[in-house]
Parts: C-alpha cells; sequence; structure tokens
C-alpha cells in the first residue's frame, strides 16, 4: 500500500478489553500452528509477498488462499507460494471484492476449502490486502457510481468478506485478522479524500472488531512506502494534488521491496506483543 515515512502518532487502543483473554493470547507466535490463511488482493505486489513468505513460515498441512480478480497472476503467485512451501497447499479463487454477490460471499470460503473440513485447523487468519487508491478532489466526486464503487471495494466489500470469515471459522479455536493500513488512515492527504476516508473506516472497524471479540487478534498494519504497481500507477500517475504528487515523486528513491516490509508484519506477528486492534507502522520502533 502506499504510505508516508513522516507520521503523526495516535493512540490506538480499544477500550474495555478482556486483558485476561488478552494475556493468554498475547506473547504466542501466530506461525507455529495449523493455519488456514486467507490473503485477499494477492495477484501481486505486498499481497503476492504476503501469500508467499506466509506459506513458508506456517507448519505442513497449513492452507494458503490467495483472492484476486486477477486469474493470470493468481497462478503466478500459487506457482511461487507451492515452491516456497510444498508441504503447505497453496489454492486460489478468482473474487471481486467491489461486486457484493451475496451467493459469491457465501460460498467464498466453503469453495476455497476445497472439501477441506475447518475442523482440521489450529487457526484461521485473514490479511485484508485488497483495495485502490481513487485519486480524486472531495469537490469533484459528483458521480455516485463512482463513489459507490470505490466504497463497495474497499469498504462493504471488507465488511461483508470479514463477516463471512467470522462465521465459517467461528469453531477454528485461534483466529487473527489483519488489516493492511496506511498513514492515510490517520493523516488527511489532497485529492486522497476516498483513500483517507476508506483507510480509516477499515482502521476503527478492525479497532471495534477487537473490542467485541477479544479471543481475537487485530492488527492494523501499515507497511509503508512500498515499490508496487499500486505506487507507481494510482499515485504517481493519478494523483491530482500537484503538493501530495511531488511529496510521492520524492519517495522514490526509499521505496521498500515488498518483501521488506512483509517480512516486518511477519515479525510482528511472530513476537505477538502487540495491543489487539493496535495500529502499527513499518516505522514504529520494534
Amino acid at each position: 500500500m502506499i504510505n508516508h515515512v513522516q507520521r503523526e502518532t495516535t493512540s490506538l487502543t480499544p477500550l474495555h478489553v478482556n486483558l485476561a483473554t488478552m494475556a493468554d493470547l498475547t506473547g504466542k507466535g501466530l506461525f507455529s500452528t495449523k493455519t488456514v490463511c486467507i490473503v485477499a488482493g494477492a495477484s501481486r505486489g505486498i499481497g503476492r509477498s504476503i501469500a508467499v513468505n506466509f506459506a513458508s513460515k506456517f507448519p505442513p498441512g497449513s492452507l494458503v488462499i490467495a483472492l484476486s480478480r486477477d486469474v493470470e497472476q493468481l497462478t503466478v503467485t500459487k506457482t511461487l507460494s507451492t515452491k516456497a512451501s510444498p508441504a503447505v497447499l497453496s489454492v486460489t479463487h478468482v473474487f471481486d471484492q467491489g461486486t457484493l454477490d451475496q451467493h459469491k460471499y457465501e460460498t467464498l470460503f466453503k469453495d476455497s476449502l476445497q472439501g477441506r473440513s475447518t475442523s482440521e485447523f489450529q487457526q484461521a487468519m485473514i490479511i485484508h490486502n485488497a483495495g485502490s487508491v481513487g485519486s480524486e478532489f472531495c469537490r469533484n466526486l459528483t458521480d455516485v457510481n463512482q463513489v459507490s464503487h470505490y466504497l463497495n471495494v474497499n469498504v462493504a466489500g471488507l465488511v461483508a468478506l470479514n463477516a463471512q470469515f467470522m462465521q465459517v471459522f467461528k469453531d477454528v479455536p485461534s483466529k487473527v485478522v489483519v488489516n493492511m493500513s496506511s498513514l492515510s488512515a490517520v493523516q488527511p492527504m489532497a485529492s486522497w479524500g476516498l483513500y483517507c476516508s476508506g483507510k480509516a473506516f477499515r482502521d476503527m472497524f478492525m479497532r471495534t472488531l477487537a473490542l467485541e471479540q477479544p479471543d481475537i487478534r487485530v492488527l492494523n498494519y501499515a507497511p509503508g512506502p512500498v515499490d508496487t504497481n499500486m505506487f507507481h500507477k494510482e499515485g504517481i500517475q493519478e494523483t491530482k494534488a500537484e503538493d501530495h504528487l511531488e511529496a510521492l515523486r520524492a519517495m522514490k528513491k526509499n521505496l521498500l521491496a515488498p518483501d521488506t516490509t512483509v517480512n516486518r508484519l511477519i515479525a510482528i506477528l511472530e513476537k505477538n506483543v502487540f495491543e489487539s486492534g493496535a495500529h502499527i507502522d513499518y516505522y514504529d520502533e520494534q
């Protein structure tokens, strides 16, 4: 995702969490048990890196499910994930998070499990990485269909997907939800009104989930400025505000490789001492 090096700090601690329950969950590495892991937006960039690197961390018999609209690139992700860890099954499922088809949401995980039972797994994990930028000044967002589609992809689709995840895997003992966030969730950026608002919504939704469900681990992870197609195309080529565009151009020489930021995410999940619902940036002190 797109982010900036300069950050504003914010307190994102969920209130009234059952601390006794949380104490039982923290400090235990999240890659040590047989896991079914869903990665939304897994066809390239950060999502592909997550699918591949996470597959290499989970024990044999685990399952990584890569979701995306792009059939061809999903095949590449599957090949790389299988090569990284032959003992972990990697499967793909073509899924458009912005097409709010109730039937597709309700059958997604059953189809993706390919006959395997949820009872086989000790842990279920979902990484919400699918999303878009959609640069435009707030005053110009007059096309209700454009606005609606953006919110479907980045907000409504995530909420519905996450709820299905919670329902389907409700009996799996351990559950982990990771939202790929951004500095934009806590700091406004000109001509990125939809992007910033969508990211802020997602962060608050995850904080609320953490409050409601103290038995699961929830993380908002801002990956820093990463060398991805989204940065170069939706960021550099489409950003309307000139000052913001100049800031993005200046960051090009300091972009992180997808594997670099994903390895930082892996380290956070392995250490597993974060407050559930917290917003952690790549550049935060370890």
